[in-house]
């Protein structure tokens, strides 16, 4: 079967033959045709233009085929469209009518690579290309534009707005999600964005990965946000300069401390809140996280100074990392030393430090001047148990897959071995959303140290930090 792709692709290469072939007839019958125009017609003078004729051939031929290759439209391995020529094909249908990108990824190609091998891999990816195909084909879409984009990542480009495709991509998910080729396993997955507020290709690639990076937790394939790019990173840089927070809390029941979580959402002019989904992705492109964490900080230190009760707050492992960020922790805890203590920094990290001397080292200093380290998703997230062994840490939050099958005599037992070695570590045990009795008692029984949830008290807003706006802003 041939897919559009590759209808386009031997298009493209009949149009580069003629451009090789066309000049070369049209200069050798001039030619001959003015020669035989000539009085006096010598096999000399006949030799001579076959041979110049022939040289200007091989050279016109090399030159060609040498331009052929800044003008490839697809790529070697999957036929699929370039980025380049894609980019073009997207703005030529996007100008008049919307249009909707959905990246397609193989999640596992990193380890099949490994595994298998580079030719297993690739044999991955073509199988890939060939599902997409002869499944939007049974579907009566047959001018399929697909790219493959980097890795196992295909940006495929459909006509129309991301809700009559939604349902497509859930069949497509639904068949395709999980597979195999010659017994390797393949997983997929997809999101996806049409161009109703996003209207520049990078800008929707950039997303695309972000609701990629979002949708392992939330198994979506897309976000309602209907915010523009623009209006929104606005909106975010706004709300951090004049610090439009809104502060909620959460009590955690502890055997020795009164704890609570605090989290944070930003608020735009019109009083809206800007969720963390949204913002911290567009904080880390726009370099200004540590800048972020720095203010969230300042507040939870100033909370700590009044109170007697203990505060977790999240921080980027990028940002603890970060010297700049412990000058500023230490200055916080020089103007509230009341907070020495009092406040707990919670990180989890997805991949695994390669400096993990240094960071040790600053793990220690931050123990050192009066904060509390606490490891998050502890048993879900394996970086988090190699942290745990590397360094001492004061807390260890639990990965809330245990607490939705805290029911299950499996989890409860890997459970108990979990807080036993995170014991043995000399950390105390922390889980959250616990939202009944049985699952209160099971934890208790388990000896978790610290349990969170609507069990024991609802999320509750305290006021909104904002800062004075001027004037002009107000008008």
């Amino acid at each position: 079967m041939s897919f559009y792709t590759e209808e386009i692709e031997r298009s493209h290469r009949f149009v580069l033959a003629l451009r090789m072939g066309l000049p070369i007839f049209l200069l050798s019958v001039v030619s001959v045709f003015i020669l035989f125009l000539q009085p006096l017609v010598t096999f000399t003078s006949i030799i001579f233009l076959i041979f110049m004729l022939l040289a200007i051939a091989v050279y016109f031929i090399f030159f060609l085929i040498n331009q052929s290759a800044y003008e490839a439209i697809t790529d070697s391995i999957t036929h699929t469209f370039s980025v380049e020529y894609f980019t073009k094909l997207f703005y030529q249908r996007s100008s008049h009518h919307t249009v909707t990108l959905v990246m397609i990824n193989v999640d596992n190609l990193t380890a099949i690579n490994e595994k298998y091998g580079i030719k297993n891999g690739n044999a991955i990816l073509i199988e890939t290309v060939r599902q997409i195909n002869e499944f939007f084909i049974s579907k009566e879409i047959k001018k399929l534009p697909v790219c493959r984009y980097k890795g196992g990542n295909f940006i495929v480009l459909f006509m129309g707005e991301k809700e009559h495709i939604i349902p497509l991509i859930e069949l497509f998910l639904a068949k395709y999600q999980e597979n195999n080729l010659n017994e390797i396993e393949i997983r997929l997955s997809a999101v996806l964005l049409d161009t109703t507020h996003v209207k520049q290709f990078n800008e929707i690639l950039t997303r695309l990965f972000e609701l990629e990076y979002a949708s392992a937790d939330k198994h979506t394939v897309t976000d309602d946000d209907d915010i523009i790019p623009a209006e929104l990173e606005q909106s975010v840089l706004d709300a951090l300069t004049y610090q439009r927070y809104s502060v909620a809390t959460q009590i955690i029941s502890c055997e020795k401390n009164t704890m609570y979580e605090v989290t944070f959402k930003l608020i735009d002019k019109e009083g809206r809140f800007i969720h963390q989904s949204r913002f911290i992705p567009l904080l880390n492109r726009l370099g200004k996280m540590r800048e972020y964490e720095s203010q969230l900080l300042e507040i939870v230190a100033k909370m700590a100074e009044n109170s007697s009760v203990v505060y977790v707050v999240s921080i980027s492992a990028v940002t603890l990392r970060n010297g700049l960020f412990f000058q500023h922790a230490l200055g916080v805890l020089q103007q509230y030393p009341k907070a020495k203590n009092k406040i707990i920094l919670l990180f989890e990290e997805k991949e695994y430090s390669p400096q993990i001397k240094r960071f040790r080292e600053q793990i220690t200093q931050y123990r050192a001047v009066g904060y509390k380290i606490a490891l998050d998703k502890y048993g879900g997230n394996h970086v988090t148990m190699m942290y745990l062994k590397e360094f001492d840490v004061d807390f260890l939050h639990f990965d809330i897959l245990y607490t939705r099958h805290i029911m299950e005599e499996k989890y409860q037992n890997i459970l108990q071995g979990l807080n036993i070695t995170a014991h043995l570590c000399g950390a105390v045990t922390l889980m959250s959303m616990i939202e009944d009795a049985q699952s209160e008692d099971i934890a208790k029984r388990l000896k978790i140290n610290c349990r969170q949830g609507n069990y024991h008290g609802k999320i509750v807003i305290m006021n909104t930090n904002v800062r004075e706006l001027p004037s002009e802003d107000i008008a």
